[in-house]
């Protein structure tokens, strides 16, 4: 009797989830109030007290959660293995059950906590710009905008033949992201950003085997930055975990986001880092469309920036094997899953945001 009485619970448990699950979808299909409540109302003020929370304890609260999680999965398996071992497929049907209610459970409070803001409006309009199909044109005379500016920020960190002198500063580059977008939200102020929470990745070199370079823990608002990448990736990587924190959900969004912040800042060293990055997706999607032209640009790239590039794709290749495949794989149908039909390659349509912002014409 115990045993049906935990069945039932469970059961009706499920299917609470399912219904709340069902209910929120229609609710976002059918009201456009209730989405901008969700969007300009309830997730800043959800996402603004969690970071106040978080950003009071010194490391990863979200990484602890995830390492837990993983224990749990072991144990979870492990004793669903014994119970079918033994045969005893009642128990090993239950242990099922509740498997899928957490997983059910933890699903809802992603979307709720985050993960519906993949369904956000565009912020083009807001920022006062039109985003269109682009031709092979604009995208060369982007590339090339892009290697003038990349070059100038490194000359003017005084080295364009070799390597971006280190800022190992974790700390200092997290403070200087906030002042970034402080500075940034004097122009768009969508870009308003308080109770910074920002982390070093707890298990860095593993996110490396993913090419992970940072993430933005949905459970706990923590932006999460992997501290063991080539250094002057970081300032980037940081401004664009913020513009995830902020509700900018899709790839290209916050790497558009994470640039206007980054190419703000007083500090060379983010401006640096944001037109490199741009300028390795522009070059990237120049030379899906024409191999030649993606050739020149990087011909006039000079000495250091090309060092940097060396460091970076020298970095990678330790990395490099199994794990990073199948990582890419399922972290592309998150992406597709989550209403970004071009999966990973969503990164590179910055590119689109960058031609209507800058008027390449």
């Amino acid at each position: 009797m115990e045993q049906k009485a935990i069945i039932k619970r469970t059961a009706t448990r499920i299917g609470i989830t399912v219904l709340g699950l069902l209910l929120l979808k229609l609710l976002f299909a059918v009201s456009d109030d209730f989405a901008h409540f969700y969007f300009h109302r309830f997730y800043i003020w959800i996402s603004a007290v969690f970071r106040r929370v978080t950003g009071i304890v010194p490391f990863s609260v979200g990484d602890l959660i995830y390492t837990a999680w993983v224990v749990t999965a072991v144990i979870f398996l492990l004793k669903l293995c014994y119970k079918m071992i033994r045969a005893r497929w009642q128990e090993a049907g239950l242990h099922l059950l509740r498997g899928l209610a957490f997983v059910l459970s933890v699903y809802l409070a992603f979307l709720v906590l985050w993960g519906y803001n993949y369904r956000r409006h565009s912020p083009a309009k807001e920022l006062g710009l039109q985003v269109k199909p682009y031709t092979t044109a604009q995208l060369y005379r982007l590339a090339d905008t892009l290697v003038q500016q990349v070059n100038g920020y490194k000359a003017a960190l005084g080295d364009t033949l070799g390597v971006t002198p280190p800022d190992r500063d974790s700390a200092q580059i997290f403070r200087r992201a906030i002042q970034a977008y402080r500075k940034a939200e004097t122009q768009w102020p969508s870009l308003h950003y308080e109770y910074p929470s920002i982390k070093p990745a707890l298990f860095g070199r593993w996110l490396n085997y993913m090419g992970v370079t940072g993430y933005l823990n949905p459970f706990t608002n923590e932006a999460q930055v992997n501290t063991t990448t080539p250094f002057f990736m970081r300032p980037f990587t940081t401004c664009h975990e913020i513009a995830h924190q902020l509700g900018y959900a899709p790839e290209e969004t916050a790497n558009f986001i994470g640039y206007l912040a980054a190419s703000q800042a007083q500090d060379v060293r983010f401006r640096y880092a944001a037109h490199f990055e741009m300028f390795l997706y522009s070059t990237g999607q120049l030379s899906r469309r024409d191999t030649a032209l993606a050739r020149q640009v990087w011909e006039r790239a000079v000495p250091g920036v090309k060092a940097d590039y060396r460091v970076l794709t020298d970095f990678y290749k330790a990395y490099r094997g199994p794990l990073d495949d199948y990582s890419q794989l399922i972290y592309d149908q998150y992406l597709k899953a989550n209403k970004q039909e071009k999966g990973i390659y969503s990164y590179s349509e910055v590119v689109g945001w960058l031609i209507a912002y800058l008027r390449i014409q």
